[in-house]
C-alpha cells in the first residue's frame, strides 16, 4: 500500500503544479511555494524508490512511547475523481496522547484546482477526531475525518476514516491514507483519495 501512496502523491503534485493561479503580483506564487514545502516533507517521510530516497521506516513496536504526547505538523492532499479531477492540498496538524491512545487534529488552509483547472482557495476545514493509537499493531494510527470545503462552483462534503502508521525510532512522523474514499461533490458521491503526512514538531 505504501508504494500506492507514493505513486498517488507524485501524480497529484505534478497535476496541481501545472494549474493556474494568482501569485498576488509579487512574482512568487505562495501556493506553489507551499507545494515545494509539502514535496520536501513527502520525500523525507515516504521517500522515493525511483530516486533511491529511503524515507522513514515504520516505528518498531517496542519503540512506541507508553506515555506522553506529541504534536505533528505537515500536509494533506485530496484528489476527487470528478470529470475534471480536483486536486487539493492543505496544512495538517495531529495531536497524539500516548497515555490514553487517542489522537485528534485538523486540515485547513486548503487550496487546489477547480473544475476549470485553476488553482483557487477553498474555505472550510476537515476535522480529524476519534483517533485510536495502536490496535492490531502498536504503531498503527486511525483517525475519523469530516468537514465541508467550498470554492466557487465546488462543494465537497467529507466523512470517513484514514489509517496508517507512526514512523521513525523514536517516533518522528506519521503517514495516513484513505485510498478508496468517497466524498459528496456538489451532491454526488464521488471516488476520492485522501493522504496525510506529518512530522513531529520541535
Amino acid at each position: 500500500m505504501r508504494w500506492r501512496i507514493g505513486w498517488f502523491l507524485a501524480a497529484t503534485f505534478a497535476l496541481v503544479g501545472c494549474g493556474g493561479g494568482d501569485g498576488g503580483g509579487s512574482g512568487i506564487n505562495p501556493q506553489l511555494s507551499r507545494l515545494d514545502i509539502y514535496e520536501a516533507q513527502k520525500l523525507r517521510v515516504l521517500g522515493d524508490t525511483g530516486t533511491g530516497v529511503m524515507g522513514v521506516a515504520v516505528t518498531d513496536a517496542g519503540a512506541m512511547p507508553p506515555t506522553g504526547t506529541a504534536d505533528f505538523a505537515g500536509f494533506a492532499t485530496l484528489r476527487v475523481e470528478a470529470e475534471t479531477p480536483l486536486v487539493l492540498f492543505g496544512d495538517a496538524q495531529v495531536n497524539v496522547g500516548f497515555d490514553a491512545g487517542l489522537a485528534s487534529g485538523q486540515i485547513d488552509a486548503v487550496f487546489g484546482t477547480d473544475r476549470s483547472g485553476r488553482v483557487v482557495d477553498y474555505t472550510g476545514a476537515i476535522v480529524l477526531d476519534a483517533g485510536v493509537v495502536g490496535g492490531d499493531v502498536p504503531s498503527d494510527l486511525q483517525l475519523d475525518y469530516g468537514g465541508v470545503l467550498t470554492a466557487a462552483g465546488e462543494t465537497l462534503i467529507l466523512d470517513g476514516a484514514v489509517t496508517g502508521d507512526f514512523r521513525g525510532t523514536p517516533v518522528a512522523a506519521i503517514s495516513l491514507s484513505a485510498l478508496e474514499a468517497v466524498v459528496a461533490h456538489n451532491g454526488l458521491p464521488t471516488h476520492a483519495t485522501l493522504v496525510v503526512v506529518a512530522e513531529v514538531t520541535p
